[in-house]
């Protein structure tokens, strides 16, 4: 029996796109200085709307929306003021763009090795990776857990590197009920079409700093443009460019953003049962999760001994199919 993929699109959503296509206004973004009451420069109506609702879900000062998450990435590691050949840490198990975001920048990709029970970054393998080059580091919670977030604080604070935490697979994942993405200089959430909410493309950078939130603004939409004389640290390594969310996406967003909690708690309760089936076979491993932390599962991964479980990976795959379940 193939089971069915969820749509968690609703009327909320196709209310929102309606009233975006009935105002007949797309996108209300300008790439230039706006002296107008409505500061076009920032975007529209639910531009705003989205980063207020992010900004009171995440409990931060700041959220830029963007066209991508690939594209907050590289606003992101733009907004460190880096200079060719500065380094910056990052872990080899992640998607490509977080590391094509530091070479944006004529920054150089510094790798470093994960946990084998959390996947994520192995704060104890960092040190040895530190040079009078490194400014920064990007730790992935990737497949909805948290990466270690007090060591990682110690030891930024130690090198003095600022973090941005690519939380794309971890929207409502908890570290003593904090939100993760919310722990760092800056962090960030995918809308990409299969992602707990989503919006087809998107993303959303979040930020407590007033300077990071006001450079990734304005690398976000021609920032170069809008540069005065009181902001000549803004053009350090400036490439502005088009990375603006639309009206019916941030609209769209806005409808998923309030159901988010809503997902995860089912998705946190399906995995519950995979936990307690699964854990009983010999040969596979169930996600770890450390104390203090909650596991949101962009992805449920497992670790597959086929010597102990007797059974091929190649068989594993094609039963998996047989029931339109994806897998990497």
């Amino acid at each position: 029996m193939k089971l069915k993929k969820f749509n968690y699109i609703g009327k909320e959503e196709k209310r929102n796109a309606l009233d975006v296509l009935n105002s007949g206004v797309l996108s209300n973004f300008i790439g230039s200085k706006d002296n107008s009451r409505k500061n076009r420069y920032l975007g529209g109506k639910y531009i705003n709307k989205i980063e207020k609702n992010f900004c009171k879900f995440y409990n931060v000062k700041h959220a830029i929306s963007v066209n991508s998450w690939t594209s907050g990435l590289e606003i992101a590691v733009g907004a460190l003021d880096l200079e060719p050949g500065d380094e910056v840490i990052v872990p080899t198990w992640t998607m490509c763009a977080t590391v094509t975001a530091i070479l944006k920048w004529n920054a150089i990709p510094v790798f470093a090795d994960i946990d084998d029970k959390t996947f994520c970054i192995d704060t104890n393998k960092l040190d040895h990776l530190v040079s009078k080059h490194t400014k920064a580091m990007i730790i992935v919670d990737i497949f909805g857990l948290p990466a270690d977030i007090i060591k990682i604080k110690n030891f930024a604070k130690k090198y003095r590197l600022k973090v941005i935490s690519d939380s794309a697979q971890s929207p409502f994942s908890l570290f003593k009920k904090k939100l993760t993405g919310t722990n760092f200089d800056i962090g960030g959430f995918s809308l990409n079409t299969h992602k707990h909410i989503q919006t087809g493309e998107g993303g959303v950078l979040v930020t407590n700093n007033d300077y990071l939130a006001k450079k990734m603004q304005m690398l976000r939409n021609h920032g170069e443009a809008v540069v005065n004389k009181n902001d000549k640290k803004m053009m350090i390594n400036m490439i502005g460019s088009n990375n603006r969310m639309t009206e019916i996406t941030a609209a769209i967003g806005v409808a998923q953003l309030s159901k988010l909690k809503k997902i995860t708690y089912k998705i946190q309760s399906l995995c519950k049962i995979l936990d307690k089936r699964l854990s009983k076979l010999k040969g596979l491993s169930i996600p770890y999760i450390p104390n203090n932390y909650t596991h949101s599962y962009y992805m449920y991964a497992i670790k597959i001994n086929p010597i102990l479980t007797k059974v091929s990976l190649n068989r594993i795959f094609s039963e998996l199919q047989k029931y339109n379940l994806d897998f990497i």
